[in-house]
């Protein structure tokens, strides 16, 4: 029988609660995701341990499996205060049902407090979903780097879109 998955009551959020090893699990099931595949970029367990030690993670969890993951570095010693969202990930049969967008606006709300003014990323200029939940979020288009798009959010000038 298979279980059916209901986005509202049984996805937890939690702030910086997973492990290396548990990001590494989910980095490496969303990996094939990506365009192109973060395998082909980055070292998984340096990239997992990196984020687990030097970065804010947001999480969705399903009982005790990561299921959605953003994160971000925040640079608060910078002037203005700036923040850098490495990672948005979602598991594949968990996509399309909002975790990624209330990842997104926890995060923003979290740098926001944290005095940040700017937040960016980058996205594969192939990835229409992705800049689709961006755009939708208030981000604008910065900057091309190759095939990535930069992205960027100010929060001075944002009202909260998308909540």
């Amino acid at each position: 029988m298979m279980e059916s998955i209901s986005a509202r009551q049984s996805f937890q959020y939690q702030i910086g609660h997973a492990t290396s090893a548990e990001i590494l699990k989910h980095l490496q099931a969303c990996s094939a995701q990506f365009r192109p595949p973060l395998t082909d970029r980055v070292d998984l367990p340096q990239y997992a341990k990196k984020l687990f030690s030097r970065s804010v993670t947001f999480e969705a969890w399903r009982g005790k499996k990561l299921i959605g993951l953003v994160a971000c570095y925040v640079d608060q010693q910078a002037q203005p205060a700036s923040a850098f969202v490495s990672n948005v990930s979602v598991l594949w049969e968990y996509r399309s049902k909002g975790i990624a967008r209330r990842l997104m606006l926890r995060c923003h709300d979290e740098v926001e407090q944290r005095g940040v003014q700017v937040i960016s990323l980058e996205v594969s200029d192939n990835n229409v979903p992705a800049i689709g939940l961006y755009t939708k979020l208030g981000y604008i288009k910065t900057a091309t780097n190759s095939s990535d798009l930069l992205m960027q959010l100010s929060f001075e000038q944002k009202s909260k879109p998308g909540t």
